[in-house]
């Protein structure tokens, strides 16, 4: 497939994305690469002008780079070379990637290897091998199910959501007590799992339904790899909750907050919105709206700007 530049120049302009493009107008291009194995007739970004190495890019013809502007390029580099020069290079490539080399799509199947007892399932689902998806599940419209996934009990799954393989919702959360005989009574557990819209929860995550009250993860929510939500967490929209955290029961975290990998979160706490935990933080008390948080225990270090 060959792509002209002002086909890409045009998707951008009609998506209201906001950039300025210096360079040869008649470039082609027919593959993506990255700033480290960069390659002709390519189009790939650089992060910051830390990335950029003027050399190796100054032997490649037909290239096309998404840039910050704080990148300075030699005027005989736009002779057979394009910049996209904008604030956000990471969002412009990934666009252009999405819209002109998209990723596999999955439409509307159901595997014959699954156990399907929900009757709530809507249009353009697609459930992959070997799932088992209870009675009291809802499922919303064009959401994505892969391999080894179990849902039980009373969740419901909002529209647009992709749940990657292994992840485990609705299950029982970990609640006890102790009786008159010291020994460990099980905490029956009624509540559900509540699952926004544009939701993505990462291969091996669980996610507790409620002791009583719902487990609540809000819209455009994105939850990595290997994480734990135990029951009755609510996780409003917009956070990032990143790769082996873990937030234990009862505990908010309010909207575009961002949990870095390996952090832990103790139970019935608040966290902010707008906060950043950082990586392996060990959180043990609530966090003020716009704070860094680091360490253990985690303490502030700076406001979140």
């Amino acid at each position: 497939m060959i792509i002209n530049v002002k086909e890409i120049l045009k998707y951008l302009e009609d998506s209201n994305l906001k950039f300025t493009y210096i360079g040869n107008s008649n470039i082609n291009i027919s593959r993506y690469s990255s700033i480290n194995n960069i390659k002709e007739n390519s189009v790939s970004w650089i992060k910051n002008k830390n990335y950029y190495n003027e050399i190796a890019i100054s032997q490649l013809k037909n290239i096309l780079l998404v840039i910050n502007s704080d990148i300075d390029i030699k005027s005989d580099f736009l002779i057979d070379k394009g910049f996209i020069i904008c604030d956000n290079p990471k969002e412009i490539f990934f666009s252009i990637l999405n819209n002109f080399f998209p990723p596999e799509q999955y439409r509307s199947y159901i595997s014959s290897s699954s156990v399907i007892l929900s009757e709530n399932i809507g249009t353009n689902v697609y459930i992959g091998h070997n799932c088992f998806i209870g009675k009291d599940v809802s499922i919303g419209n064009d959401v994505v199910i892969k391999n080894n996934v179990s849902i039980e009990g009373k969740v419901i799954i909002g529209n647009n959501t992709i749940i990657h393989s292994g992840v485990v919702i609705g299950s029982d959360g970990y609640g006890y007590y102790q009786n008159e005989e010291g020994k460990n009574i099980k905490v029956p557990h009624y509540g559900g799992v509540v699952i926004g819209q544009n939701v993505e929860i990462g291969a091996n995550t669980c996610i507790d339904r409620g002791t009583l009250d719902n487990t609540v993860i809000g819209d455009n929510v994105k939850i990595s790899n290997l994480c734990h939500i135990a029951h009755n967490v609510e996780i409003c929209d917009n956070c990032l909750i990143t790769a082996g955290s873990v937030i234990t029961g009862s505990t908010i975290i309010k909207e575009n907050t961002y949990i870095a990998p390996g952090a832990i979160i103790r139970n019935q706490l608040i966290v902010g919105e707008n906060s950043l935990v950082g990586m392996g933080a060990v959180v043990i008390k609530d966090i003020e709206d716009n704070k860094v948080v680091a360490g253990v225990p985690a303490k502030v270090i700076r406001e979140n700007l």
